[in-house]
């Protein structure tokens, strides 16, 4: 290679990286070909699912009972907060 002058080595890669711009733009450019007026249409998409909220009922109770219920609540908020915590990063 060292016989052939740098005017064509530079010629010779002009013309090669004009040559793959060509094929680039061919090859991105090709239609793809399009579905068949025949072809079922897609499915629908499935519904968003949404929590099932269960309204809480008031009875008349013992202020045991009552303090009881309020316990299990605030158990169950600590649990969920610990578990937000140590899993929130995650998701």
């Amino acid at each position: 290679m060292a016989l052939v002058p740098w005017d064509v080595h530079l010629k010779s890669g002009q013309l090669a990286v004009v040559a793959a711009a060509l094929v680039t733009a061919l090859v991105t450019s090709r239609r793809r070909p399009r579905r068949s007026s025949q072809a079922p249409p897609a499915p629908p998409a499935p519904p968003l699912l949404r929590a099932h909220i269960v309204p809480t009922h008031h009875t008349p109770a013992d202020a045991e009972h009552t303090a009881a219920v309020t316990d299990l609540y605030t158990c169950v908020a600590e649990l969920a907060s610990d578990l937000a915590k140590r899993y929130g990063g995650e998701l």
